[in-house]
């Protein structure tokens, strides 16, 4: 187990395990690009969200990322290791825990801006108050010692949600290698490596992501309405994500022999199989 991961080797490796996923995954992606499209009309009809066809299609954009993210794995690894249900399983767990974890801090940090303008002397807002004149009473106190509180509270929300993703970053490439899956016993083994890890990251996960989400929002304006543009927003979207998803799972494959225990007897029967 390395006891200093070297930041700029991880990212060069985790981009050269990029470009080589990439091909063999085509399919699949193709997959993820056509349902999040088709799904992205759906969430946009007259129906909403809450139709069965955009449920359905949500499942479809879901399992569709799982077989890619187990192609892009299997490539990376030189294995065909792993299965589409337990790597799904991780999926989900991680979902599930990132849920939980955001809506406490999400509520949090929801009502501490009432909190503090209640401490600094605004009482003249209340909960029938026009929300335009309380974000306004909001920015007004961004420069008064209350706004410090409340722009640090935002960081330390944003920092939580950070480190208890790069703790989990070896998550999926774990769960495929073992073939079984592997949540939160993955944990201890980032113990002592989130803050290289995280400058890792920030070349394989914040740049591409920034980069995606910008040229998203480039294209939202030139689109314009209806169920072509919607098509063509959310299967751009998902393609303008290929960078972002393909090296941090690159990520993941160039840290876990860094990090991880030797594979048991269990993981050297599935990778011989």
């Amino acid at each position: 187990m390395a006891d200093r991961l070297p930041v700029t080797g991880l990212v060069a490796e985790a981009w050269r395990l990029a470009a080589r996923s990439f091909v063999p995954g085509l399919r699949w992606l193709g997959a993820l690009v056509l349902a999040s499209g088709l799904y992205t009309v759906a969430l946009e009809s007259a129906s909403g969200g809450g139709s069965v066809l955009a449920l359905a299609l949500l499942a479809a954009v879901f399992c569709a990322g799982v077989a890619w993210s187990l192609s892009i794995y299997r490539t990376m690894l030189g294995q065909q290791t792993g299965s589409f249900l337990s790597l799904a399983h991780a999926n989900i767990s991680i979902y599930t825990a990132f849920l939980f974890v955001s809506v406490f801090i999400v509520f949090f940090l929801g009502i501490l801006p009432g909190i503090l303008l209640e401490v600094s002397g605004r009482t003249d807002l209340g909960a029938e108050t026009d929300p335009a004149i309380v974000q306004a009473a909001i920015r007004d106190m961004l420069p008064t010692p209350y706004g410090a509180v409340l722009l640090i509270a935002c960081a330390l929300g944003l920092w939580a949600l950070c480190f208890f993703a790069i703790r989990l970053l070896l998550v999926g490439a774990a769960t495929v290698r073992s073939g079984e899956t592997l949540v939160f016993r993955t944990w201890p083994w980032t113990k002592g490596h989130a803050l290289r890890l995280g400058l890792a990251a920030l070349g394989t996960h914040v740049l591409p992501f920034a980069v995606a989400v910008g040229l998203n929002a480039a294209l939202a304006g030139v689109l314009g309405d209806g169920s072509v543009a919607g098509f063509l927003r959310g299967s751009i979207g998902a393609l303008l994500l290929a960078p972002f998803i393909l090296a941090g799972h690159g990520l993941a494959v160039s840290a876990l022999p860094r990090l991880a225990p030797a594979p048991g007897p269990t993981e050297e029967i599935a990778s011989a199989a």
